[in-house]
Formats: structure tokens, C-alpha cells, sequence
């Protein structure tokens, strides 16, 4: 990387400090993960409370009015977080730290950067995940012909202590390798936040008019977010 782009990122994260940004990803995600968990906990209530009374249709609405709540919180955060980033671009482009010829050449060095980071974290994460079937196809492989065909079929056909346990254990298996390529790949990923930050305001500082102003206080980002909740 060039060093101007260090330079750059050194100047935007004054404005917005890593932490701030994280934070706002974190309850972002949160929230959506959060709305998901409480809409399928809808439907299972419902299908576990089947029937017509009261009660259960106050369970219902009140999970639906959470879940509505939710969303909102959710949607509001992802404004507030483009506002955010809007009041940045604006900053920047006022500065004048860089023309737009400069920004245009940052943003593709930027840009190839980030292509090859996600390229070495595609083939790696396939390397990774290749290995760990083999893995694991070896332990499935092993078992297979350390049990005889007749203590497998009884296996699989009896309802046994061993039965619950093997099957809890492929599960778990499969779940620590589904784990493990994907803390792999978010931490890969991780290293490029800073860069992805700093494209993005670069991107949208191209578009920034002298018509443009800086947005703060309180009411007016509340208006902000009602106008812009839907867009």
C-alpha cells in the first residue's frame, strides 16, 4: 500500500475512532441476528401453542411487536451509520486533502488490495476446508473398519446410549469444522476493515457536492433517519 493511504487513514479515524466503528457493526449485526431469532421464535410458538385462547394470542403479538421493534432499532443504526460516513466524505472532500485524480488512483490501489486479500482468503479457506474433510473423512473411514458390519448395523438400527452419542459427536464434528473455516475467514477478513473504511469514503467523497453540509445534533439526525428510514 501506498504510504498517502496510511497517511489518509490515520486523518479519517480521528473522525471515527476503530472502536466507535466496531461497536456500530456489533449492535448492527446484533440486532439483525437478534430480529431473525425472534421471527423463527415466533413461528415456534405459535406451532407450539397451537390453539385458539387469549393467551396465546398475547404471546403472539407481543413476540411480533418485539420482534417489530427490533427492526426498527436495526434500520435506524444502519441510517445513522450511513449518516456518519456521509458527515466524514463531506469533511474529507472540504479538506481538500487530495484532488479527485489522487482519490480516484488511492481507490484502485485500495481496490486491488482488497481483491487480492479476499482472493488468498477464498483459495485458503478452501485449502483449510479440504483438509479438514480429509480429516475427517480418515476418522469416518477408521471407525468403519474398526467396528464389524454387524455391530454398524446394529449401530443404526438400535436405540442405544452409543447411538445418541455418536450421532452428537459427527454433529459436533461438523459444526467445529463449519467453526473453524469461518473464524478462519473473518479473521483473514478482519485484517481488511481498515482498508474497506477507508474505500468507502473515499468512494462517496467523489460524489460530494459544495451543496453538501455537515449533519449534526441530535433532532436533526432524528429527522434524518424518519426521512431516509424507508430509502
Amino acid at each position: 500500500m501506498p504510504i498517502k493511504y496510511y497517511e489518509i487513514k490515520k486523518l479519517l479515524r480521528e473522525e471515527v475512532a476503530l472502536f466507535d466503528s466496531l461497536m456500530s457493526k456489533f449492535l448492527k449485526y446484533f440486532l439483525l441476528y437478534f430480529f431473525i431469532v425472534m421471527f423463527f421464535g415466533i413461528g415456534l410458538y405459535g406451532t407450539s401453542k397451537s390453539g385458539g385462547s387469549s393467551t396465546n394470542s398475547n404471546g403472539s403479538v407481543l413476540f411480533t411487536a418485539i420482534s417489530l421493534i427490533i427492526l426498527g432499532c436495526y434500520r435506524a443504526v444502519v441510517v445513522l451509520e450511513r449518516l456518519n460516513l456521509k458527515n466524514v466524505a463531506i469533511k474529507f472532500k472540504k479538506g481538500k486533502f487530495l484532488d479527485e485524480e489522487q482519490v480516484s488512483l488511492l481507490i484502485s490501489e485500495v481496490d486491488l488490495s482488497l481483491k487480492k486479500i479476499n482472493h488468498f482468503a477464498n483459495w485458503s479457506c478452501g485449502v483449510l476446508a479440504t483438509i479438514l474433510i480429509f480429516a475427517v473423512t480418515t476418522l469416518v473411514n477408521f471407525l468403519k473398519e474398526t467396528l464389524t458390519s454387524q455391530e454398524i448395523s446394529e449401530l443404526f438400527t438400535d436405540r442405544t446410549g452409543l447411538q445418541n452419542n455418536l450421532i452428537s459427536f459427527l454433529a459436533s464434528l461438523a459444526m467445529l469444522v463449519i467453526f473453524c473455516i469461518l473464524f478462519y475467514y473473518l479473521t483473514v477478513q478482519t485484517f481488511t476493515y481498515n482498508r474497506r473504511f477507508v474505500v468507502t469514503i473515499l468512494k462517496s467523497s467523489l460524489y460530494i457536492t459544495e451543496e453538501d453540509e455537515i449533519m449534526g445534533g441530535f433532532w436533526n439526525k432524528v429527522v434524518y433517519v424518519k426521512e431516509n428510514f424507508w430509502k
